[in-house]
């Protein structure tokens, strides 16, 4: 590996500026259209029903995180992230655009609601492919941008970000989904999140990176033996890759703890704004907590993620008919997000390299197989044997994490 370009001190101030600001109105971006409230929502009031949120699941969040390998593997020998981040911003944006008219359209009477649906579909799978090309380089460009020594505070910075963030989509969200009828509601939430999408996309395009060259051959066959061997040499990817897997099986099954709350008290607004407001209190106080101890392991906070993860489909079973449990399921949702996010670029960082972070991140994307297939069985579950069953067995298989965490600790540390 050679470093044929390197940033200076002042260099890095402005990154650190940029990256801040990019994160901030990416964060309202995807906080907008939040995929285990606002989405789900949106299709159960156009009649969905779980089998279709668990096709939504597996697009939204699913798809990205699979198709990862491939875009991976085309960055891995690539000398920047900039460029490759803003083509795939220039595609979503233009995503979002195309989603908010079609709902104007579906408002105005003049497309039906199986048009709709379809275009939906068609449009959200656009808009995921997309965002597995830009989030390998979005891992990597502020490693690459901003010296080491800072990389811990700008992660917490930006999670505290994050929680404005999250706050601002609070109040937007809410009163839109309220006061505005359906669906040009939701139309206006698309141009809204697309509109910030273009305030993040301009942000990148001040950044300075370092260009890395890596000689790696690109042929699929001997990457894919790459990847394999690097999860044979370091122990603490592998075990990490089974604790992200885990992670996004509880990621898969959170939009079904919305139609399980539909199910008990009708799809309205409030419900879902309600669902929405508890999961962004969480999300802030468990960020605002990160940001104050400041000196803390990842694999420690991780930790909690896992017992929530357990604990949420078991007491939403034992309360099912209990708004209140909802509130608080959602609540704890939050606080998983938010260790989520800033555990899985910490320790990423923390067992790679600049010359193997995209492969290790496109590794841990690809590996996280449950978010490409459980949404589709839970909702095809949910339909035949109901929420009991499935929620069992999730919390079942969602208890393997915590011998996976044991071992991450041990190679980690060694």
């Amino acid at each position: 590996m050679l470093l044929n370009q390197d940033i200076s001190e002042k260099d890095n101030k402005r990154n650190f500026l940029l990256l801040f600001l990019q994160a901030f109105f990416f964060f309202l971006t995807i906080n907008i259209l939040d995929k285990d409230t606002v989405l789900p929502g949106l299709l159960s009031r156009m009649g969905a029903n779980e089998i279709f949120i668990g096709l939504l699941s597996v697009i939204t969040i699913g798809l990205p995180k699979f198709s990862q390998i491939f875009f991976g593997r085309l960055l891995q020998g690539k000398y920047v992230r900039k460029k490759y981040i803003l083509q795939g911003f220039y595609i979503r944006i233009a995503a979002l655009f195309a989603i908010a008219y079609v709902l104007w359209k579906y408002y105005l009477f003049d497309i039906s609601g199986k048009h709709t649906v379809i275009l939906l579909f068609t449009l959200y799978t656009i808009y995921s492919l997309a965002a597995a090309y830009t989030s390998v380089g979005l891992v990597d460009i502020a490693p690459r941008s901003i010296f080491s020594s800072l990389l811990k505070k700008f992660y917490s910075l930006k999670q505290i970000g994050h929680s404005i963030v999250i706050f601002i989509a609070l109040v937007l969200v809410k009163p839109i989904l309220k006061v505005y009828p359906f669906t040009m509601n939701y139309s206006l939430l698309h141009l809204i999140a697309a509109m910030a999408l273009i305030v993040s996309t301009i942000m990148i395009y001040g950044v300075k990176e370092r260009i890395i060259i890596s000689k790696v051959d690109l042929n699929l066959v001997k990457y894919f033996k790459f990847v394999i061997n690097e999860l044979k040499k370091n122990k603490a990817l592998l075990y990490f890759a089974l604790i992200v897997n885990s992670e996004g099986l509880f990621l898969s099954i959170i939009p079904f703890f919305t139609t399980l709350a539909i199910s008990q008290f009708a799809v309205n607004a409030k419900l879902i704004g309600n669902l929405f407001a508890w999961k962004i209190i969480g999300f802030l106080l468990s960020s605002l907590i990160l940001f104050l101890l400041k000196d803390y392991k990842y694999t420690n906070v991780l930790w909690l993620n896992i017992i929530i993860s357990i604990i949420v489909p078991v007491i939403l079973l034992l309360f099912f008919r209990h708004l209140w449990i909802y509130k608080f399921a959602f609540f704890l949702v939050g606080i998983f997000h938010s260790i989520y996010r800033i555990t899985y670029e910490g320790v990423l960082f923390e067992i790679s390299t600049d010359a193997n972070r995209a492969t290790y991140a496109s590794v841990l994307g690809s590996s996280n197989i449950s978010t490409f297939i459980i949404p589709l069985i839970s909702g095809t579950l949910i339909q035949t044997i109901g929420y009991v069953f499935t929620f069992i067995l999730s919390a079942i298989f969602l208890g393997l994490a915590i011998f996976f965490m044991k071992k991450l600790k041990q190679y980690k540390e060694a």
